[in-house]
């Protein structure tokens, strides 16, 4: 509900609604909350309840470096391991976008682009990676806020990594990972 945008930064977890929403007792929602608040999804405020994490700008700006950095290397992993048809799989993902992306497009192209780079991660071949990158939760962090950059900018830089993937130049996925991640963070620098 957090990462579809139904709860949004900042509100108040109202543990009651949630249960009967859910159809379960409040322990599994108590102990859901608790956890989502170790990992900082969720703040617990005393005496006050739970509210989503409102992350600032710095913030996420250094969540941006941790994903530059986990992705870069899957991406290098991805280009030095992938199967022929997983790189099929990750040319599609953009298939049916052109550039300029339409503004009706844009929940379409943010799934997108989440499933892009949850697929470098999947496809490196790297299981402590697949595990990090599902713990550390930088993902639904991230796109709190949706999209940071525009589709426009985006989309050729995406298309770029899949080409660097399709020709095996492992060092330049990468590298066009990196980059394209922290362009994303100098965004929020500059913000």
């Amino acid at each position: 509900m957090i990462d579809a945008g139904e709860l949004q930064p900042g509100e108040k977890i109202d543990k009651r609604a949630l249960a009967d929403l859910l159809g379960v007792s409040p322990t599994p929602i108590n102990e859901s909350l608790s956890r989502l608040a170790g990992e900082k999804i969720l703040e617990q405020r005393s005496r006050q309840g739970y509210f989503i994490h409102l992350y600032t700008y710095p913030e996420l700006s250094q969540l941006i470096e941790l994903k530059a950095s986990i992705e870069g290397m899957s991406a290098r992993l991805c280009a030095e391991n992938m199967r022929d048809d997983e790189i099929s799989m990750m040319s599609e993902i953009f298939e049916r976008f052109s550039h300029p992306v339409p503004e009706q497009f844009h929940l379409e192209y943010l799934n997108a682009d989440k499933h892009f780079h949850e697929s470098l991660v999947k496809f490196s071949g790297n299981p402590f990676l697949v595990d990090i990158f599902i713990t550390s939760g930088y993902e639904p962090k991230i796109y709190q806020k949706g999209l940071l950059r525009p589709a426009g900018e985006t989309l050729p830089e995406h298309l770029m990594i899949i080409s660097a993937l399709k020709n095996r130049d492992a060092h330049l996925a990468q590298e066009l990972t990196i980059v394209h991640n922290l362009r994303t963070r100098d965004l929020l620098r500059s913000l």
